[in-house]
């Protein structure tokens, strides 16, 4: 799952399967924008994010989402881009869940939705 600032993206959104080196942007918490190869290799060597690698071992494309300026939101299952992550200013949140089991998806999106309720304005 990934949240996202909506102010800070063009839609319309793609999800789309990319070879990992011509996915190119800055990961949170990463200081410079690097290829989704490369950012593989630094999970490596990271306790928490190590153990998502093997969801895409061995493929020769990665999943993507990218808006229509075709810039990264997240690299699913491992990481969001920098550039559309939410701060204290954000107002709008874009949220996309990935999943094998629809059901599942449904139940994650049901309780993020209500999460993120709690901190609404009440304007709808």
């Amino acid at each position: 799952m990934g949240t996202h600032d909506l102010d800070k993206i063009k839609g319309p959104i793609t999800y789309e399967a990319v070879a990992p080196k011509d996915i190119q942007f800055q990961a949170l918490k990463q200081t410079e924008s690097m290829s989704a190869d490369k950012l593989c290799e630094l999970y490596k060597t990271d306790n928490v994010m190590k153990k998502f690698l093997p969801i895409l071992d061995g493929h020769d494309k990665y999943p993507v989402f990218y808006d229509a300026d075709r810039e990264v939101l997240s690299l699913p299952p491992l990481i969001n881009s920098n550039r559309t992550k939410i701060t204290c200013d954000t107002k709008n949140v874009f949220v996309e869940i990935t999943a094998m089991d629809l059901q599942k998806a449904k139940i994650c999106l049901a309780i993020l939705a209500a999460q993120f309720s709690t901190h609404c304005a009440g304007e709808w």
